[in-house]
């Protein structure tokens, strides 16, 4: 086998490049002779790289940063170098060796490998990488822009060559970025905190993405991509280490966004697109408003000449025209304020419809790891402030604007009537705005910890009603009783605190109001004296005052309002400006899956941090399509993470996982998991009838489909039983069922999908000896022309599987058949044995020694 022809196509193949090596061998005669150097360089031209051969250690391998790499081996042989990572026992390298009996890569220590290295390795990179242009792509994908290299090089002239920075940075703003070229000082990184992601220029034209900034032992330390890499991958790299290679330049990037723009991240603005939606309801009640602030003219008018000319010259006569005009006016203002009130009403309800719809869809596309560390109350309060803040922007900031506009109509109708007074109405409402300028830092602060104290008491709630049943069987009502009334008084108390500021406010407005309606008369009444002012025109001044200070009144007090919105709005941030899955999104190959399933050192962990614990660690196996595979090992092995991996719920933090030759991280999602079927240990029936249950995932199933999956899910008996048979209404979770029924169902459900990969994790543990007892006797039809993944502890349910991987502590200590692991395997073999004491104790099979 020639060696390194194999590993230049993996280097090749890592670039997106083609390269036939039977047709390179051919065309060069060497029939099964590995080439020499020189051969494998311009091999390597042909395919569209640059190559070069240095002479590297690992070590210098690390500092290069750069990978796949070639590397000639002391025999002659050549493999490929992955990549290189530091560990506390020193530097691995993950190795792909085309003479290893598995496929895949394999880990390998320093000393080890360099026994072997011969020293030479063929650093190989794209004639063209478009570093620079893959790193804009990718960064304008993170923000949301369908950004491709190949399109920004054809339609910006970079077919041929690589943009400079400069260039690279104009080429972004006109893609729909802010972008910023400036050059920094190592030390500078850890401070861009929210810049990130941003393009880091390296010597020799390279470019890398740093996603973040985090400290690694105290040392400050990059998450870096890089672009040229297929699929590219996150790796760590030290800022000390970077220092060396990068030259300062640095293209920050952010996305420009138009107040119109629906993906824009969640905040007030969010909302301004479903207002426009509604433009012309929101038109229409600006026009009903403005015709209301003419009509309010109308009443203080009226007065001011019944007291100035009706009384005086006792015009009955211009009273009952007046009177009758004034009713007039009245009843098309009540006629205004019903048609704005309609008209708001409307584009409230298209608002609201659509805006529910938004932010439940995206708490749909949500990662599972979100929903991991988050409490089911607090996200319930959160989801609720939609309304809350739609009824502000709506409601109260609308119709605020529309009276602050209204105020260029009254201002300069008062001071016709007298400027000292205007000025003194002026003067009171830039009083009550300082009075509430003063109060909101407090009352915000009092808000937050309201809300928080809210949303911990509604969690208490959801926790004690979901558990209700063990509440009752270990008799805890009197201590959650206890634990509730202590989560009321701390929201009581922080109730009360934000009530004491806001009650001090109101106090505050509502003694300013009153001061500059004595102020008026008082000294209004020496103006009348001194004949610059008459008795009506004085009191229309004190209703026009009124109408001029409300508006006033309403802003200072939105003012108040709004810190509770944008309260709310962080709340509902917190859902809303989290990343979505990738599910559903279009993005991906969207392949018909076969079914093979191959874990390549597949390491994972639930927390961020490379310090957290690994719940997997480097696992390899190989799941041939149509099998049946079994998965064993104690509790907290990893066996259900494996599953959650399976499903795509989560992606590899090392390593890859490919479903016939694709890796998960480059296929589609959602229509990966239409092809996939999981029935959990604690599977989730929704309300409906059982049919409805049963055909879930496929709405239009005949009967006789939902019939044929229940029989083989062994529920067809219990359903024949039940009231109205497959019509049967299911209460809340299927409670009006057994652990066992429901399972059965879940069963159904799985299997009436035709999925080409059947997980069941657990999917036995409820069911009775009988049942299960038919589902074991089914298996063969289960799995027939599909590949079944059976995750149980019972190994009697396993013990048919073709091969049954075995994991211990996160790690896979075997895969064989049944037959083989009791032989070999001691975790198995203890397993078994552990089960089956009751047989061998009753004289029947032995235990395996």
């Amino acid at each position: 086998m020639q060696t390194a022809l194999t590993c230049l196509k993996a280097v090749a193949d890592a670039y997106g490049l083609p390269f036939d090596p039977a047709a390179a061998a051919d065309r060069l005669g060497l029939g099964q002779a590995e080439p020499d150097l020189d051969a494998l360089l311009a091999l390597a031209s042909g395919a569209g790289l640059t190559a070069r051969v240095e002479h590297l250690d690992v070590p210098a391998m690390a500092a290069l940063g750069r990978f796949p790499l070639l590397c000639v081996l002391s025999n002659g042989n050549s493999v490929v170098v992955l990549g290189v990572r530091d560990t506390p026992e020193g530097l691995v390298a993950r190795v792909a060796d085309p003479l290893a009996q598995t496929p895949g890569s394999f880990e390998v220590d320093c000393e080890s490998f360099e026994k072997s290295h011969g020293g030479v390795t063929v650093v190989a990179i794209p004639t063209l990488a478009r570093a620079g242009l893959r790193a804009l792509a990718l960064v304008g994908r993170h923000h949301g822009l369908p950004l491709a290299h190949e399109t920004l090089a054809a339609q910006h002239g970079f077919a041929a060559a690589e943009p400079t920075p400069t260039e690279l940075c104009a080429l972004a703003a006109a893609s729909g970025l802010k972008a910023e070229l400036r050059r920094l000082a190592p030390a500078e990184l850890p401070l861009l905190a929210g810049a990130y992601p941003v393009i880091l220029f390296l010597q020799g034209g390279a470019a890398l993405v740093a996603a973040g900034c985090r400290q690694v032992d105290g040392r400050d330390v990059l998450d870096v991509v890089d672009p040229t890499r297929l699929p590219p991958s996150r790796d760590p790299l030290p800022v000390a280490d970077l220092a060396q290679r990068w030259d300062g330049q640095t293209l920050l990037l952010k996305r420009q966004r138009r107040l119109t723009d629906e993906n824009q991240p969640f905040g007030l603005a969010w909302f301004v697109p479903e207002i426009l939606r509604c433009r012309k309801e929101f038109t229409d009640a600006a026009i009903a408003a403005f015709m209301l602030y003419a009509l309010a003219l109308a009443m203080p008018i009226y007065f001011q000449i019944v007291i100035d000319k009706v009384l005086t010259h006792k015009g009955l006569a211009t009273l009952q025209v007046l009177s009758f005009g004034m009713l007039a006016a009245l009843a098309f203002e009540a006629g205004f304020s019903y048609l704005r009130g309609i008209v708001l009403l409307h584009a409230a309800a298209r608002i609201d419809v659509r805006v529910a719809a938004r932010t439940f869809a995206r708490l749909t596309a949500l990662p599972l790891r979100f929903f991991g560390h988050s409490r089911v109350g607090v996200l319930i309060q959160h989801m609720q402030q939609a309304d809350k803040i739609r009824e502000f922007l709506s409601g109260k900031l609308f119709f605020t604007l529309l009276d602050g506009a209204a105020l260029v109509v009254f201002i300069p109708v008062l001071f016709l009537y007298s400027v000292p007074l205007t000025f003194l109405v002026l003067a009171l409402s830039l009083a009550l705005g300082l009075l509430l300028a003063v109060i909101i830092p407090f009352f915000r602060k009092r808000l937050a910890a309201l809300y928080a104290a809210e949303g911990e008491r509604q969690s208490y709630l959801v926790e004690t009603i979901r558990g209700m049943e063990t509440v009752k069987a270990l008799s805890l009502e009197p201590a959650r009783r206890r634990g509730w009334e202590d989560a009321a008084a701390r929201a009581v108390a922080m109730r009360f605190g934000v009530g004491k500021i806001g009650n001090a406010a109101t106090a505050g407005v509502g003694f300013l109001e009153k001061v500059m309606i004595l102020c008026i008369p008082w000294i209004g009444v020496s103006l009348v004296f001194d004949g610059s002012l008459s008795v009506g025109a004085l009191i229309a001044f004190q209703m026009l005052a009124g109408r001029v200070t409300q508006p006033l009144v309403q802003f200072v007090s939105l003012l108040q309002e709004y810190q509770e919105k944008a309260l709310a709005v962080d709340m509902l941030a917190a859902i809303m400006n989290e990343p979505p899955e990738r599910a559903g999104s279009g993005e991906g190959l969207r392949p018909t899956l076969v079914g093979e399933v191959v874990l390549d050192h597949v390491t994972f962990r639930y927390g961020q941090a490379a310090e957290a614990p690994a719940a997997l660690s480097g696992v390899s196996a190989r799941f041939a399509a149509g099998a049946m595979i079994g998965v064993a090992g104690r509790s907290g092995s990893g066996k259900s993470t494996l599953a959650r991996l399976l499903q795509g719920l989560y992606l590899p933090t090392d390593g890859s996982l490919r479903l016939d030759g694709h890796d998960l991280r480059e296929l589609d999602l959602a229509h990966v998991r239409r092809q996939i079927g999981v029935v959990l240990q604690e599977s989730f029936l929704f309300t409906g009838t059982v049919r409805d249950n049963i055909a879930m995932a496929r709405p239009t199933a005949a009967l006789e489909e939902v019939v044929w999956a229940a029989r083989l899910a062994g529920a067809e008996e219990f359903i024949r039983r039940l009231p109205r048979g497959y019509d049967t209404p299911l209460e809340e979770n299927g409670s009006n069922l057994s652990g066992g029924q429901r399972q059965r169902l879940a069963i159904a459900r799985a299997l009436l999908a035709n999925p080409r990969i059947l997980i069941l994790d657990e999917a036995t543990s409820a069911l009775d000896a009988e049942s299960e007892a038919i589902v074991q006797d089914n298996m063969a039809r289960i799995g027939r022309q599909r590949t079944t993944i059976v995750i149980s502890h019972r190994l009697s349910m396993l013990a048919g599987a073709d091969a049954i991987l075995v994991l211990d502590a996160g790690r896979a200590v075997d895969f064989a058949p049944h037959a083989e692991l009791l032989k070999r395997c001691a975790v198995y073999r203890d397993l078994w044995n552990s089960q089956n004491r009751h047989v061998a104790a009753g004289g029947g099979t032995p235990q395996v020694r």
